[in-house]
């Protein structure tokens, strides 16, 4: 078993505050994401945990031991980098085989491993090829593969997929999730694309300002933010602003409409104004006749821009609530167009509350 546990980790570089008193726990074979934007922390985080960085206080624990005294060399982990780092006078194999040989391993044990390996991430038949005959993703594979070479009790990621294409990155994600699995291995990921995170992980941490903003598993953090920011970072989020009618009944006057919000953390007083948010898929559209007025219950919208994003379409809305973002079929979009007006119907269901 391997956990990894951070207590009160803090850095500063001068005047800029890079990890906050950051705690995060990691458990046994699971794969957990850093997410956030530039700047909130995770690469410093993670660097920290290899032995790259120092913390100006804090612990770092792995299997319950602090291991900030150790050097990197000595910590058994296993990093992946952004950039591929490959040696270019060194075949795919003699790359993977490169930290084997300083630990004295024999020739034969060397290959095997290498070969071994290279097979695990689909390269088996390019291990005699040089990096400049590789292509990105072949490269950053030949990578993955010689950070798992010295059989690591932890694998770290930074932004391993970000210098990759779009298609390329999503398989490759894939793979790192099918390898991870099958090794059992306990793995950070460092990233700030969120359905990457979203995607692979087990628990996401989603990181601001050098703290931990929430931390769960991909669905707690879609679909129940806790706070303003994990709310707006992931995913799209459109926000209400409304005062409360009812405390008890959570209910909320949203202009024209009533809403009851279903969020248990709830607890706003009558009289006080709150953000709802909802995000574009919990919004329906009608098409109302000319003249027709939404049935009660719906808000009034006029169509303000169409974007298509394949099996369903990105509708910008004008209400009296402000600009709203609904996604509808691409199907049912045939029928829209800009300034056709029509009746929204907010998914109450789906409303978070989120305290100030």
């Amino acid at each position: 078993m391997t956990t990894v546990e951070l207590r009160g980790l803090s850095r500063r570089f001068g005047n800029v505050v890079a990890l906050d008193h950051l705690d995060l726990e990691v458990h046994d074979a699971e794969f957990v994401s850093l997410l956030g934007p530039s700047g909130c922390g995770k690469t410093t985080a993670l660097r920290i945990i290899a032995g790259f960085e120092w913390p100006d206080s804090g612990e770092v624990l792995v299997d319950g031991h602090d291991v900030l005294g150790r050097p990197a060399n000595k910590r058994n982990m296993g990093m992946v980098f952004q950039a591929y780092s490959l040696f270019p006078n060194m075949t795919a194999q003699q790359n993977v085989e490169f930290g084997l040989r300083v630990r004295k391993q024999s020739r034969d044990e060397r290959a095997k491993r290498a070969r071994e390996l290279l097979e695990l991430v689909g390269l088996g038949t390019a291990m005699s090829r040089y990096p400049r005959q590789l292509s990105g993703g072949q490269q950053q594979r030949v990578a993955l593969a010689r950070s798992l070479a010295i059989a690591p009790s932890v694998l770290l990621l930074d932004e391993p997929l970000s210098a990759l294409d779009a298609k390329v990155r999503v398989q490759l994600r894939e793979e790192v999730r099918r390898i991870q699995l099958e090794l059992g291995i306990t793995t950070l990921y460092v990233t700030h694309d969120q359905e990457e995170a979203l995607s692979i992980s087990d628990r996401v941490a989603v990181m601001s300002d050098g703290r931990v903003e929430q931390f769960g598993t991909p669905a707690q953090i879609y679909s129940g933010p806790r706070t303003a920011f994990v709310a707006n970072f992931v995913g799209t989020m459109n926000r209400l602003e409304g005062t409360v009618v009812s405390s008890a009944d959570r209910i909320v006057r949203c202009g024209p409409v009533m809403l009851n919000v279903p969020d248990p953390s709830f607890n706003h007083l009558a009289g006080e104004t709150v953000e709802l948010f909802l995000r574009p898929e919990d919004i329906s559209l009608e098409l109302l006749s000319n003249g027709d007025k939404p049935p009660e219950g719906l808000l009034e919208g006029r169509v303000t821009s169409l974007t298509f994003l394949g099996p369903v379409t990105r509708v910008g809305l004008a209400t009296d609530l402000g600009p709203l973002l609904a996604d509808v079929s691409s199907g049912v979009a045939l029928t829209l167009a800009a300034d056709t007006v029509v009746a929204i119907r907010l998914d109450s269901t789906a409303l978070r509350s989120i305290a100030r």
